[in-house]
Parts: C-alpha cells; sequence; structure tokens
C-alpha cells in the first residue's frame, strides 16, 4: 500500500474548455493540489493549479457521483467531477456543446467555466491514523466513463433543478460576500 501523502499520478477525464474533444490525461495528484483546492479535504487531491491558475481556485467547485449498473462494470464507482465557475475564465465549449446549448443564444442557465476535470476515487483501503489527515485513493479513469458522462450524468445534471439551485445560491453567497446583498 502506497504512503497516503505520496504523489501519484493517475488519469483523469478532462473537458476542455477551448471545445476540444473530451479525453483522458495523466494528472498529477499531491498535497499542495489539496492545500490550493477549496475542496481539497484529502491529504492529497487532483492538483487543479495548471488547469485554473493559482488566482482562481477559489471559484472551484466539487460535485461527487456514484455510477451503479452501468453496462460495462469498470465504469461502476465513485467519481469526483470539478468545476470553476469564476468569470475570469472562459466558458467551457465542450460542456455547452454536450447539454446541446448554442453560445451565440446560450439561455437562462449558467455554463461552466475552464476545463471541467472528473477523477475516480474509491475509499482509502488503509487505516487512518489519528493526526494524519482524511485519505482517498485515486484510480486510472476508465475509458468508459466518457461515455456515462457525455450521454447521461453531465446532460441530466445540467437540465435539473440541482444545478440550477446550486448556481443561484452560489450568486446569493457571492453578492452577500462582496457586501451588493442587503444584511437580511
Amino acid at each position: 500500500m502506497r504512503d497516503p501523502h505520496e504523489t501519484i499520478v493517475r488519469n483523469a477525464l478532462i473537458f476542455p474548455a477551448d471545445g476540444s474533444e473530451p479525453c483522458i490525461t495523466p494528472m498529477t495528484f499531491n498535497e499542495a493540489g489539496s492545500e490550493a483546492n477549496p475542496y481539497g479535504f484529502y491529504s492529497v487531491n487532483v492538483d487543479l493549479r495548471p488547469r485554473y491558475g493559482a488566482r482562481n481556485m477559489h471559484a472551484v467547485r466539487h460535485m461527487e457521483w456514484e455510477a451503479t449498473n452501468q453496462e460495462d462494470e469498470i465504469a461502476n464507482g465513485e467519481y469526483s467531477l470539478f468545476h470553476n465557475i469564476s468569470p475570469k475564465l472562459p466558458v467551457n465549449v465542450s460542456m455547452a456543446r454536450i447539454v446541446g446549448v448554442d453560445l451565440k443564444k446560450p439561455g437562462k442557465r449558467p455554463l461552466w467555466r475552464g476545463d471541467v476535470v472528473v477523477v475516480k476515487t474509491e475509499k482509502w483501503p488503509g487505516p487512518h491514523i489519528m493526526g494524519g489527515g482524511l485519505h482517498m485513493d485515486y484510480l486510472d479513469i476508465p475509458t468508459q466513463a466518457l461515455k456515462l458522462f457525455t450521454t447521461r450524468l453531465i446532460p441530466y445534471w445540467y437540465n435539473s433543478d440541482h444545478w440550477l439551485n446550486f448556481l443561484q445560491e452560489e450568486r446569493k453567497y457571492q453578492m452577500k460576500k462582496s457586501g451588493q446583498f442587503g444584511n437580511k
């Protein structure tokens, strides 16, 4: 069993902001990535700084999914999707295409910013040492996950009330934080 603080490289699914096709690419998981990520609850996490830049890490958001009963069993498992909401990053053209949004007439639902990164996770197989932090194991994402995310999970999420409510609450929070909202 590896040291839970060790830097590792695992294949992740990337939905590039520039509109190129989603791809599986190696990404680094390390302590610095966990420290920079507002959702870095574990001793190591995917290092998103090269994707978003250090100044946009505050706008990283996280979603977890569990896939079960998939046609290809290897696609079953737990996934973490990281996306960004910073207006300083470009709209993710790949994600817009997947959910059928015409960027010339985008509609009222918000879109993702910057690259979207999906990693496959698994509960840490070893013991948790007191004071040693929380640990997560990361697996190479299978190619079969691409179909799962592009045809089912992402379109469903985008069209769900959950996505819309999440972003409305996020806007309220940001406005309140910046003082644009009353103290109600």
